[in-house]
């Protein structure tokens, strides 16, 4: 379903296992661990992140049903 992946992954092995595996785990931890002050102080913000989660899992779930990958 992502047409990019093949082309992303045209790199060195290695590369590509750092790059898919490592850093972007590390990325998104990080991301969490920098934003946490932020979530702490405001159920607004808490609020608003879970609204914008929700429509982009229902969204990307509804274009998944009609995509083709061919």
């Amino acid at each position: 379903m992502h047409t990019w992946l093949p082309d992303a992954m045209e790199g060195p092995t290695p590369v590509s296992a750092l790059i898919h595996a490592a850093t972007m785990v590390a990325a998104g931890v990080f991301l969490v661990a920098r934003m946490y002050p932020v979530f702490e102080q405001s159920a607004d913000t808490m609020l608003i992140i879970a609204i914008v989660g929700a429509a982009t899992a229902f969204i990307a779930a509804t274009l998944g049903l009609v995509m083709n990958d061919y």
